[in-house]
């Protein structure tokens, strides 16, 4: 064996911080191996539908999502019960993947790991909205985030 196979993945999480606490969080979600997997209308309305069905499972406060070819964007808030973050993720990673072998996507539809930030206290959860409700008119794909059907607002953070 070499040092390779034992390499310590880095931990991508803040060490002590409570991912269950009432805070807002910015996750990205990527497709396996980046594979433009989501350019399908019906597999991208089940994705979606299932993210509305563990949001209303879970109480989960659902600020904006947005789903591109290769990821997902969320910005989302626990209902402080003690159900984290990865908990969600986890189980909305499960159910769509399942999801996806209904649409001959064979193995994982998701990397093992999502990116997130927590928004700090100071920071407008607007802006953030905005730019993930932004991203598919920087790549071009429509010239008013209004006009892809893949993302939109859910819970007001006002």
């Amino acid at each position: 064996m070499n040092d390779t196979e034992f390499v310590k993945r880095k931990n991508i999480r803040v060490k002590d911080h409570d991912y269950s606490s009432l805070q807002a969080y910015l996750i990205t979600i990527c497709s396996f191996n980046r594979k433009n997997l989501f350019c399908h209308e019906d597999l991208n309305q089940e994705i979606i539908n299932c993210l509305m069905a563990e949001k209303k499972r879970t109480n989960f406060r659902l600020y904006v999502y947005c789903l591109m070819p290769d990821h997902l964007h969320l910005l989302l808030s626990p209902p402080g019960d003690g159900l984290s973050v990865s908990q969600f993720i986890g189980g909305f990673k499960s159910k769509t993947t399942r999801i996806g072998w209904k649409y001959g996507i064979e193995g994982s539809l998701w990397q093992g790991r999502f990116c997130d930030r927590i928004l700090r206290k100071k920071e407008k959860m607007s802006i953030v909205g905005e730019y993930i409700l932004n991203n598919p008119v920087r790549k071009e794909f429509v010239d008013d985030w209004r006009k892809y059907q893949y993302c939109g607002i859910i819970d007001y953070w006002i």
